[in-house]
Order: C-alpha cells, then sequence, then structure tokens
C-alpha cells in the first residue's frame, strides 16, 4: 500500500492519466480491429497531407534558422546553470548519446535502402531515367534532406525551448515549461497540463514507429541469419525480449551497463562505416559523397520548400512530409533527454553537439552506405537493389554485406547495431517520459528518479502500440501514427520559439543568474573551460 501512494504521490495525475488511457484505447483497438484501426490511420494521414503539407515543409527550416540564430547569436554564451554549472560528462560520451537517442534506428534502416530506392525508381515529378547520373544525384539529395540538417534542427529546437526555461528559468522539467515565458503560471494549469498530455502522446507514437522499424530490421536479419520467419509471431518475441531489457535496465543498478552499451554501439557504427568505405570503392564513394553534399547545400532551400504544387504525384508528402513529422512527433521527449544532457553547457555547445555533430556523422553514414550501395550496383556488378526488390525493405542493410567476404560476420555485426540503437532509444525515452509525469524535480542538474511502475508502464505502452501498428498494416500503419502525432506538436513548437526569443530579449526576468548581464558568462568562460570534464555515462539518472 505504501508504494502505492508514493506512485500517486509523485505523478502528476492531469499529465499521466489522459495520454494513458488513450493509449490503452489504441493498443486493444489496434490489435482486436486491425482492419478498421488501420482505415482510419489512413483517413487520418490523407487529412493531414491534404490541409496541412504547406505548413509542416517549411516549419522546419523556420526550426534550422531559430537554432542558428539562438546558437550563435550574443546569447550562446549563456551556460545552462549558471556561469559556474561544471559539464557532467565529455563531449564525446554527450555526442554518442545525441546520436544513438536521435536517428539511430532510422539510419539503419534507410541507410542503405532510400538512396538505392530513390535511384532505382526516381520520382515522376522529376523526369529522369532509372540509375542515370541525375537520378543518383537527386537520390543523395533527397536522402540528406530526409536525414540531415532538418531532423536535428527539429530535435534541437525541442530542446532549446526547453533547456534555458529549466536550467536557468528555473522551471519544472516539462515540455510546458516552454510556454512559461508567453503564459506564466498558466503554462502548469489547464493549457499546460493538455500540452504535456498531447507530447507524451505523440512520443509514445513518434517512437512507436522507430520501434518498429528496428523491430522488422531484426526480425530480417534473424531470418537472414539463423532461418526464423519474420511474422507477427517472431514481432512480439522481440518485443517482448527488448520489454524485458529496456526495463530491467530502466528499474535496476544494470542501466549503467546499458549506458555502456550505448557507446559500444557508436564504436559499432564507426567500425561498419570504415568497413562500408574501403569494402565499395574509396574513391568513387569519396567523390559521390562530396559531390552530393554540395549539390544538397546548393539546392538546400529549393529541396526543402518544394512542395510539388503542379505535378501532385503524393510523392513529397509520403516522404518529405512523413519525415519532418516523426521527427516532430518524437521531438518533445527526445529534447527533454537533450535537457538532461545538457548542464554546464553553453547554448552554443547545445546546438553544436545537438545539431551539426550528429548532421556529419549522417552524411557519412548516407554517403558511405547508400552512395556505397548504388556506386556497387551500378559499376560493380552488385544485386543490392535486386534484394531489396524481391525481399523487402528491412533487407537491404544485410543485402549491402552480403555482396562481400565475411557477409555473415558483418551482418551480425548489422544485428547488433540495430539491437542496441533500439535498447538504447527506448529505454532513454520510457525514463524520460516517466519523469515529465512527475509533479515536478528539486535538482536543478535535471537528475530525479521516477516510479519505477511509471517507467514499466511507458515502456510497456510503447512496446504494445508497436506491435498493434505492425499487425494492422506494417510500416504503412507506422508512417501514419507519427504523421498524425507530429501535426499538433509543430504548432505548439512555434509558440515555444516565440517564448524562446521572448526570454533571451527579456532576460532580467527569465534568467535567475545574469540579472539581464550577459557579462557574468563571459567572465567564468575560460574558468570552466579549463576545468576537466570527466568521461562518464549517463543512466536513468542523469
Amino acid at each position: 500500500m505504501e508504494k502505492k501512494e508514493r506512485f500517486f504521490n509523485i505523478i502528476n495525475k492531469r499529465i499521466f492519466f489522459p495520454p494513458a488511457i488513450a493509449l490503452v484505447i489504441f493498443v486493444f483497438i489496434g490489435i482486436l480491429f486491425p482492419e478498421q484501426f488501420g482505415a482510419a490511420a489512413n483517413a487520418a494521414l490523407n487529412f493531414v497531407f491534404k490541409y496541412f503539407s504547406w505548413f509542416l515543409v517549411p516549419v522546419v527550416v523556420v526550426m534550422l534558422g531559430f537554432c542558428l540564430w539562438a546558437g550563435f547569436s550574443k546569447y550562446g554564451n549563456i551556460r545552462l546553470g549558471g556561469p559556474d554549472a561544471k559539464p557532467t560528462m565529455s563531449k564525446a560520451v554527450w555526442f554518442a548519446i545525441a546520436l544513438t537517442s536521435g536517428i539511430g534506428v532510422g539510419i539503419t534502416f534507410y541507410g542503405v535502402y532510400e538512396p538505392v530506392l530513390f535511384s532505382m525508381t526516381p520520382p515522376d515529378f522529376l523526369s529522369v531515367i532509372p540509375m542515370s547520373e541525375a537520378a543518383i544525384f537527386s537520390a543523395m539529395q533527397f536522402t540528406f534532406l530526409h536525414w540531415g540538417l532538418h531532423p536535428y534542427a527539429v530535435y534541437t529546437t525541442a530542446g532549446l525551448i526547453i533547456v534555458f526555461m529549466f536550467y536557468n528559468g528555473k522551471q519544472p522539467f516539462r515540455c510546458s515549461s516552454a510556454l512559461y515565458p508567453l503564459l506564466g503560471k498558466k503554462a502548469y494549469k489547464g493549457i499546460g497540463d493538455a500540452v504535456d498530455s498531447l507530447f507524451v502522446f505523440a512520443v509514445i507514437g513518434g517512437t512507436a514507429t522507430s520501434l518498429g522499424l528496428a523491430v522488422l530490421l531484426i526480425a530480417r536479419g534473424l531470418e537472414y541469419l539463423y532461418g526464423i520467419p519474420s511474422n507477427a509471431v517472431s514481432w512480439l518475441a522481440i518485443l517482448l525480449a527488448v520489454a524485458g531489457i529496456c526495463v530491467l535496465a530502466a528499474t535496476t543498478g544494470v542501466s549503467k551497463g546499458i549506458a555502456f552499451l550505448g557507446n559500444t554501439n557508436t564504436i559499432l557504427y564507426i567500425f561498419v562505416l570504415i568497413f562500408a568505405f574501403i569494402a565499395v570503392d574509396p574513391l568513387k564513394v569519396t567523390e559521390l559523397l562530396f559531390s552530393s553534399v554540395g549539390e544538397y547545400f546548393q539546392n538546400f532551400i529549393h529541396l526543402s520548400l518544394y512542395l510539388e504544387p503542379i505535378e501532385r504525384t503524393g510523392w513529397i508528402s509520403s516522404w518529405n512530409v512523413f519525415y519532418n513529422t516523426w521527427w516532430l512527433a518524437v521531438a518533445p521527449l527526445v529534447g527533454l533527454f537533450f535537457v538532461k544532457l545538457a548542464y554546464g553547457r553553453t547554448i552554443r555547445e547545445f546546438v553544436t553537439v545537438n545539431l551539426f555533430a550528429p548532421v556529419i556523422f549522417s552524411f557519412l553514414w548516407f554517403g558511405l552506405f547508400g552512395g556505397g550501395s548504388i556506386i556497387m550496383d551500378k559499376f560493380h556488378g552488385g544485386t543490392i537493389g535486386v534484394l531489396i526488390a524481391k525481399i523487402g525493405s528491412d533487407m537491404s542493410l544485410y543485402a549491402f554485406f552480403e555482396q562481400f567476404p565475411f557477409s555473415r560476420i558483418m551482418n551480425f555485426i548489422a544485428l547488433v547495431v540495430v539491437i542496441l540503437s533500439i535498447i538504447t532509444l527506448v529505454q532513454a525515452i520510457m525514463v524520460a517520459v516517466a519523469q515529465m509525469t512527475c509533479k515536478s524535480t528539486e535538482d536543478t542538474t535535471g537528475d530525479v528518479t521516477p516510479p519505477k511502475i511509471s517507467i514499466v508502464f511507458w515502456g510497456v505502452a510503447m512496446l504494445l502500440i508497436a506491435y498493434a501498428l505492425l499487425i494492422s498494416g506494417g510500416i504503412s500503419a507506422l508512417q501514419t501514427a507519427c504523421v498524425v502525432c507530429g501535426l499538433p506538436v509543430a504548432i505548439i513548437f512555434c509558440f515555444g520559439m516565440v517564448a524562446y526569443v521572448k526570454s533571451m530579449h527579456n532576460l532580467k526576468d527569465f534568467d535567475s543568474y545574469s540579472n539581464g548581464d550577459l557579462s557574468i558568462y563571459m567572465k567564468n568562460e575560460n574558468t570552466v573551460l579549463k576545468e576537466d570534464v570527466p568521461m562518464v555515462t549517463y543512466s536513468d539518472e542523469s
């Protein structure tokens, strides 16, 4: 009885129960009535695509501009936690966590698949020949558009609009704190509770999309390596295994081991990147990578804002709009997770590590795996595209390694990378959601231990939603879920950016340390930089 009272005393009932009840209902409908669930999801998807693509495409460009202003204006020198705050981890560890908690699952699923698919079947509105030079460069440009600056601009924005108000404004560890400069204490009443509940629901749906893609990849890897069929039974078994590991990590002392696995996963990412670079054709891969990045930046504005107003083939909605809203759906809680890691860093460092560093890695990943796959098929008799067309998109990463010696060893490593990526992501989101649905946190560094039962609940809900989506329509249903969730999040983020700008222009009212005098951060800059930063890892309490 004591534990039950403690649980209800710690959680914020107005934030916890609305999304919890809604998610339970969705799980039951999705599992018991999969066809009806899929039809309703598609109807919602078509509504969003038809009426809101005009908003969901340019809003991400606005977020990128917002991040650049926040990081490189005079306010970028503000140190989170005050002028004397010291970081709790090295930048290398910080970067590793930012990478694996952001798009780690997505890049393993789409790293080979998307560039090859776009090269073999380019968008109709381009009117180019498949596997021609024009098709290949357009494929790489659209891939970089989907996995470059855009996703991390969304994630970094989600963190920025909260991080200053939490550390320096002394506001609660809640997404609604982003609206405090506009609403004052009303941000923590009806409107704020509704915002936090919506964000919790959105992030569970968005993370379920990533989880579903990881399950398909893991199932295909097990089928390829060990002959275990990829079907609803194996999907459920994989989800239960992931659930067991993540719950154990989040509720016991082995979470430090999971942190170690996250760091190990980054090392494996680098290892397979080096293999991909050496194995294919280093000279051609390098030339294609640099040329594609150059064209991406040259055409950045056009690529980012193009809405296909004349042809209307639906391609832009299916890809560009889908990706933007996927990032938006997951962003609130990924942003909160970024906030937890940022104590003692400047706003400029926050933008640099969370936006630019992962983008460079993403360029390398898609350039070496995607570009390498295209070169392999076009010039060296590769069968990557054939295997993907024959077996499915979840075969793409394994199809790449199939072209080389030691393919079984490399595919086993690829399977491990996927498993570690999803464990890192799910465990991080479970803890972040549970923490946000607590009443408050007293620790100014963001450390708080939410009730274990809350962590378990959100983890199980996420896993069941992923399973319901998989059996009710596979990847299509997964895409639908995150598109619908991302729209309201985008609207709230716009208000959050306005609130952030207001807080910067009124530091005297919102910064507990400076009283409006930015010079105090410059005085202590050299002292803080000279401090030795420990090479620590993170846990569910950091």
